[in-house]
């Protein structure tokens, strides 16, 4: 496409957004000043790409306006300089997957979609990404940590997820070991975080964010229940003010890492209590102290010993 032919898609998305009524293809290309059949071939383009736009012998209207244009990535650019660019897609298979192959760019940049086909979370679990969500991933481009400390990434991560839902909608959200976030106790975020090491140094990490936000939740049988965003506060809301405060909030506390540390424990939900973590090798069970400086979860069982857990799936058994 070209850049015309790209900033014509973009007017229009932005003209119909602002309206609550249907629009004619003649109002439309008076007022951008091109030609009613440039207008047709734009329109027919975005409902390609999967915009809601209806078309009527009157003209057109948008159904849902609950979508994001480059002007709002824009004006979140101006406030941030870790990130270089947002790439936005109103549909894809998995933004992990389009942000791996934008790495040989060599720079760092944020990828976002209005639908995931093919979304995934930890172990290669399925991840429903329908429209409304705020699905998304970080590309970092050589980031100055080693393979040791990568997992301030996962921690960070979430943390700023929850503080964005606190900060932006007065939320109550809290972290569930490793990488979840909850509200009144059901998920409503989760983090995926991979990387590619070149000896003891990072080549890139791909940051994966998914966040139920508008979008619909399905009833499936996961360890534990979903919720919305829109379900929690009973109206819809703004998806680029959420992103705003989470990139910005990313940035703020960027490699530091024992502030990052310190915060993710004050927002704990898993700390103090009793839980089962099945890991690659065992299945234990005992009361959560606390995080070590390696970032490792330290399980206490009933026979008094204290286990450091790296990486597992982590299930609340009691408050």
């Amino acid at each position: 496409m070209t850049n015309d032919l790209w900033m014509q898609e973009e007017k229009i998305l932005k003209f119909l957004k602002g309206s609550h009524q249907i629009i004619s293809g003649e109002t439309i290309a008076k007022a951008l000043n091109i030609s009613r059949v440039s207008v047709w071939k734009a329109i027919r383009k975005l409902r390609e790409k999967g915009y809601p736009i209806k078309t009527t012998k009157k003209g057109y209207f948008l159904e849902d306006k609950d979508f994001f244009i480059e002007e709002d990535l824009n004006k979140i650019l101006e406030k941030i300089s870790l990130f270089k660019k947002i790439y936005l897609f109103p549909e894809t298979t998995s933004t992990m997957d389009i942000a791996k192959s934008y790495v040989e760019r060599g720079e760092n940049a944020v990828f976002l979609a209005e639908k995931q086909t093919k979304g995934r979370g930890r172990l290669g679990r399925s991840w429903e990404s329908l429209r409304g969500g705020l699905w998304l991933t970080l590309l970092l481009y050589k980031p100055p940590l080693n393979l040791k400390e990568a997992f301030f990434l996962n921690y960070l991560s979430s943390l700023v997820t929850a503080k964005a839902m606190i900060e932006t909608f007065n939320l109550p959200a809290r972290l569930k070991w490793p990488n979840d976030v909850l509200l009144f106790g059901k998920k409503v975020a989760g983090v995926l975080l991979e990387i590619k090491a070149e000896v003891d140094s990072l080549e890139y990490a791909l940051i994966g964010i998914g966040i139920n936000v508008n979008n619909p939740v399905l009833e499936k049988k996961f360890m534990i229940p979903a919720i919305s965003i829109k379900e929690a506060i009973g109206q819809e809301v703004d998806r680029a003010s959420l992103l705003e405060k989470l990139l910005i909030n990313f940035e703020t506390l960027y490699l530091k890492k024992k502030e990052i540390l310190n915060l993710w424990k004050e927002f704990s939900e898993t700390l103090g209590k009793e839980v089962k973590v099945l890991t690659s090798s065992s299945t234990l069970i005992g009361l959560a102290l606390d995080l070590d400086e390696e970032g490792r979860l330290l399980l206490k069982t009933k026979e008094g010993e204290i286990i450091p857990i790296f990486s597992g799936d982590c299930l609340h058994l009691r408050t």
